[in-house]
């Protein structure tokens, strides 16, 4: 497999480490339960269970249509490159499990008639419905609160976002599956116009701390996990 380095924003490794030490908790989190749930089934005949926060439809189960991240190429440097895997059918029971990993174009591409990929702003409204401050919902980095209730699961938002990690390349490293179980990283539809190379905001959310991460992030050779939402009927 090629070597590469690639030209970054933000290294979200990195990024990710930073300020936990420093961030305190919030433990003032609101009690929040959907206003009705239910179910869709998408064009690859799989079930999907949906719950309504706010005016939005969030799909509880992180998306797994698409094609299988292991199976893909991708160029690098100019160079085509591809995943290599120990395991096929354990990859696809643990896709099955926690959803497909998607670049940034693809999490846009793959949403089923009637979902969309949510918009930085839809997170916002979000992390603020589940007891983030408005100052706080805005900034970049971690912020306190929200991220509890996000990772409820079968009680209170039903939300269930998931430590699913990420797969990207760092530096020279050959792309690579990595933080699962410790964070889960989602893409939002919004760019960061202010940088120089393509970036786009992601929620990453971390193993028993309650808070939630916004940051600009690289679309170029990142695969992170999506949930898709709909406006509520």
């Amino acid at each position: 497999m090629n070597k590469f380095k690639i030209l970054l924003c933000t290294t979200l490794s990195l990024v990710l480490g930073l300020c936990l030490s420093a961030c305190s908790d919030d433990d003032s989190d609101p009690t929040v339960t959907p206003s009705t749930t239910g179910t869709f089934t998408d064009a690859d005949g799989t079930v999907y269970h949906w719950v309504r926060i706010g005016t939005l439809d969030w799909m509880v189960e992180n998306y797994k249509g698409g094609e299988a991240w292991y199976t893909q190429s991708f160029v690098a440097n100019g160079f085509e490159d591809g995943f290599s895997v120990d395991d096929e059918e354990a990859e696809d029971a643990l896709i099955a499990q926690q959803g497909n990993y998607f670049t940034w174009q693809q999490a846009k591409d793959c949403a089923p008639e009637g979902w969309r990929l949510p918009t930085d702003a839809d997170y916002q409204n979000l992390e603020e419905t589940l007891g983030m401050s408005a100052s706080d919902a805005s900034k970049e980095g971690w912020r306190n609160g929200a991220g509890t209730l996000m990772m409820q699961q079968g009680t209170g938002t039903q939300l269930a976002f998931l430590l699913a990690g990420e797969i990207g390349a760092v530096s020279t490293a050959y792309p690579k599956r990595y933080h699962v179980g410790d964070y889960g990283c989602y893409w939002t539809a919004t760019q960061d116009p202010t940088k120089a190379n393509a970036c786009a905001y992601i929620r990453v959310i971390v193993a028993n701390r309650n808070m939630v991460q916004r940051v600009p992030c690289p679309t170029d050779l990142r695969w992170m996990s999506v949930k898709y939402v709909r406006d509520a009927k």
